[in-house]
């Protein structure tokens, strides 16, 4: 009989390409994941993938088995997701969402949602899109909210659902003493010989900015990265640069500065919600999917 955990490491190895990632995403040594590789190769009979200096590739064989796998390990752990919330003394939804949208869709939306369904408790995951496909396949989170660039979409596997709820577009904030500052909008073309104020973040979007500038014709002058939006904000007060950031950043908007909407067609977020395909989602999960819609359609009306 297959064993489970054995399926979830070559799943992990399927997934990141080699036994070194797979061993860091699960706290194990880099020789017990290749162990158990041998392991099930010889429980098998069957090569299931083929080792390389730059990681290992599935063969045939093993992009069957890791397809199954997806299915089954989602299988698992939906269930151990349904005997907890059946243990647990109250239904409950767990929601994974990224920081900005704390500011003010989440508010909204657990607002919304224990009006509607006030015994249901509403617990809330702070988590990076890259981690959130491992925390609903582990039955940590019932849905998660994720953001891309329509210029760069992002992927995931096969089991997770992807559902649009919508756009977030980006505004350049500009000092008051800006000579754009009172512009309707400004075309990013004509922003090129400006210095900017950039957010960080995590791959695959660490190059983000970059690749819109150049998209629109230009090699950006970053004159500093930061943190956060709150602090990019202040720098543009402070007049070190000017910074395009998202609408869902701006709740909270610094006196001194002025946010201008960027001339169409206009780089933008999209906001979705993830969860796991085919799943035998609880109600209290499904629930929460139609607060999700209904506060972000309310979010795009004029």
């Amino acid at each position: 009989m297959l064993d489970v955990r054995r399926l979830q490491i070559f799943s992990a190895v399927a997934e990141h390409g080699s036994f070194t990632a797979a061993a860091e995403a699960l706290f194990m040594t880099h020789s017990a994941v290749s162990q158990q590789m041998a392991l099930l190769e010889r429980q098998l009979g069957l090569s299931l993938m083929t080792r390389g200096p730059r990681g290992v590739e599935l063969t045939d064989a093993g992009r069957v088995l890791a397809e199954r796998s997806t299915v089954l390990l989602g299988s698992i752990a939906n269930i151990e997701r349904e005997m907890r919330d059946l243990t647990a003394r109250h239904a409950s939804v767990r929601l994974a969402a990224f920081p900005t949208a704390g500011a003010d869709l989440i508010p909204r939306v657990v607002r919304d949602y224990q009006k509607r369904f006030p015994d249901v408790r509403v617990e809330l995951r702070s988590v990076h899109a890259g981690d959130i496909a491992a925390c609903l396949r582990e039955g940590d989170v019932h849905l998660g909210l994720v953001w891309d660039y329509d210029f760069a979409p992002r992927t995931f596997a096969a089991d997770i659902e992807l559902i649009h709820l919508t756009d977030d577009p980006l505004c350049v904030l500009f000092p008051l003493d800006h000579p754009l500052a009172e512009e309707p909008s400004v075309d990013l073309a004509d922003l090129s010989g400006e210095s900017w104020v950039v957010r960080s973040h995590r791959p695959p979007y660490d190059e983000a900015f970059v690749t819109m500038c150049r998209l629109a014709g230009f090699e950006p002058d970053i004159g500093f990265v930061t943190e956060d939006y709150q602090s990019a904000q202040g720098l543009v007060a402070a007049g070190i640069g000017i910074s395009a950031v998202p609408r869902l950043s701006l709740v909270a908007q610094h006196p001194d500065v002025v946010a201008v909407p960027i001339t169409q067609p206009a780089p933008c977020r999209r906001i979705a919600a993830v969860r796991l395909r085919g799943a035998g989602h609880p109600r209290a999960a499904q629930q929460m999917l139609e607060v999700l819609r209904d506060a972000t359609a309310v979010a795009d009306t004029p």
